[in-house]
């Protein structure tokens, strides 16, 4: 069973229905992006070009907008919305919601928001932009570069310092009330992203990014930290699994042709897993939980917070093998490994065997990290 398949077949058990029949979470597709300069007049006309975009494409599914408060969509509010964002000052907020649902109780199929940043607050906060599809639209012909294109546009809009895109359980915008359903299904699929409050994120993801998930974005200064668009591309050269997309001040790095739910049973995605032994070391170290206090049931605590950002350190536990291992080492566990000292270096390597080291790479040392048995 493909990827593809094997999604189809376990999509139904992600999404729930009241008994009067209204989706109160869906399984979706989604894209954050985090990026600065939000107050500036530039920014805010290139982030309402993404909602004019968004607006004329998908103009027959959407039903709402959000600009202050919940009301029904039509053109008139859409552009006195764009009219009153245009005309802020540096230091107002503004939010503006684009949605499909027909209420705030009702989960989107389709849905872009964002929200900026205050000049007084300079590089201290982040603005955000979030984009949300059904996960079908990738059963489609052209469904899948669709959303890739949507992507780099609007990487490219915000100049996207960092983000993540994947799959995700989509609730309502009055979220609250279903906190504790994305937190159990979090448990049970690894590759679903916690993302009902990206707007939360926005004060701490500021010199480290969330993690990895089946589209990790990084700007140019997170690109740098990993040793430059070069030495990722020889990191991961061996894969034929992981592709990375260039955009105008950055790179999305692809895992796997589609995006997988990593259902706990089965395992964590071994792409995810590669990507994440790469880009762990900018992930943010003492991340605040994931969900508030909910008195609906269970949310993200702050252990729970901690064991889901690792999820994809798996590696170290399941194979009693080092996260990475320096040249000149023997080899701990017989198998594949690869360094991104070297593109195609990854090899089979017998246990006690030495770790070979590559000299004149702009990676700088040569690191050795488990790529698995086969």
């Amino acid at each position: 069973m493909n990827t593809l398949q094997n999604l189809e077949e376990h999509a139904p058990d992600l999404a729930f229905e009241l008994p009067d029949g209204k989706p109160v979470v869906r399984l979706g597709l989604i894209l954050t992006l985090y990026f600065k300069h939000g107050y500036t007049n530039d920014t805010k006309k290139n982030v309402l070009a993404c909602f004019r975009r968004f607006y004329e494409e998908y103009q027959n599914q959407l039903k709402c907008l959000v600009y202050g408060r919940h009301q029904k969509l039509t053109s008139a509010n859409f552009d006195k919305a764009q009219q009153a964002i245009l005309k802020s000052g540096g230091n107002e907020e503004f939010s503006l919601f684009l949605g499909s649902a027909a209420d705030e109780t009702e989960a989107d199929e389709y849905s872009l928001s964002a929200m900026n940043s205050f000049e007084i607050h300079g590089d201290k906060l982040r603005s955000y932009i979030k984009l949300v599809m059904p996960w079908g639209i990738l059963k489609e012909t052209e469904g899948l570069s669709r959303f890739q294109d949507w992507a780099v546009y609007l990487c490219d809009q915000v100049k996207a310092e960092h983000g993540y895109g994947g799959l995700s359980s989509i609730l309502p915008f009055d979220y609250h009330s279903y906190i504790p359903t994305e937190y159990q299904l979090a448990q049970q699929y690894s590759g679903l992203e916690v993302d009902s409050m990206p707007h939360a994120s926005s004060i701490e993801l500021l010199d480290s990014v969330k993690g990895v998930n089946w589209l990790t974005v990084l700007g140019e200064d997170f690109v740098d930290l990993l040793g430059g668009e070069s030495s990722l591309r020889q990191a991961f050269s061996g894969r034929g699994d992981v592709e990375l997309v260039p955009y105008s001040t950055g790179l999305i790095i692809r895992a796997g042709e589609y995006p997988e739910l990593g259902k706990t049973e089965n395992g964590m995605p071994s792409s995810y897993v590669a990507v994440n032994k790469i880009v762990k070391q900018i992930r943010i170290p003492n991340p605040d939980q994931l969900h508030p206090y909910s008195p609906y049931g269970d949310g993200f605590e702050e252990e729970s917070t901690a064991r889901w950002y690792a999820r994809f350190d798996q590696d170290d536990r399941e194979t009693k093998t080092p996260a990475r291992l320096e040249a000149g080492q023997p080899c701990s566990v017989a198998g594949y490994w690869f360094s991104p000292a070297q593109s195609a270096s990854r090899r089979y390597f017998s246990q006690g065997e030495i770790l070979p080291s590559f000299s004149g790479s702009n990676w700088g040392d040569t690191l050795w990290y488990w790529s698995g048995e086969e």
